[in-house]
């Protein structure tokens, strides 16, 4: 028998696709020994990168926004700063100089809401980045690779059966730990 034993098999109910292998068989580390039916899941991949470059094109927008209301947030500034000091010598009503101050409070207000737009939009991003690289996963942990140089000893199961998470597909031994074990009478 030997000492280690891959038990190799899925981690989420699925149906199987394909066995690459059989029971004598040897295989290579990193071979493809069995593959899950996908289903959905490369339509799934799909709408995840598609929702990721939108979102990626949603950051882009909301930095020229930010750009744009700073440009005003600027410009509203300076124009409040110079209306406060021609009122000081008299050349503008208060009111003209009021009415300039609100439009440098209202164009700080609009680069506060591109700010956070902006902000609103990375975390989209990043969320829609963890969702994709979360499909990629499952997508890998449906592929069941040999962890090591070995042989097949065991084929539990064939294409089209339904397994259930934990559930043996294959056993898998490296030959480099067998042993004998043997009952020997006194």
């Amino acid at each position: 028998e030997a000492r280690s034993t891959h038990k190799i098999g899925p981690t989420f109910a699925a149906r199987l696709k394909r066995v690459e292998v059989n029971t004598g068989d040897q295989v290579k580390a990193g071979q493809l020994l069995a593959e899950m039916d996908p289903i959905d899941l490369e339509a799934r991949m799909l709408a995840g990168q598609a929702a990721a470059d939108k979102a990626a094109h949603n950051v882009r927008s909301a930095e020229a926004a930010v750009a744009e209301a700073t440009s005003r947030a600027r410009t509203a500034q300076a124009s409040a700063d110079r209306y406060a000091e021609l009122r000081r010598k008299n050349f503008f009503s208060q009111e003209a100089a009021d009415a300039k101050r609100h439009e440098a409070n209202a164009a700080q207000s609009a680069l506060a809401s591109a700010a956070a737009s902006l902000a609103a939009a990375r975390d989209e991003m990043r969320r829609t980045e963890a969702d994709r690289i979360g499909t990629s996963k499952v997508r890998a942990q449906q592929r069941f690779l040999s962890p090591v140089n070995g042989v097949i000893t065991a084929r539990l199961a064939e294409p089209g059966s339904s397994l259930v998470a934990g559930q043996i597909l294959l056993q898998l031994v490296d030959p480099g730990s067998l042993w004998v074990r043997a009952r020997i009478d006194q």
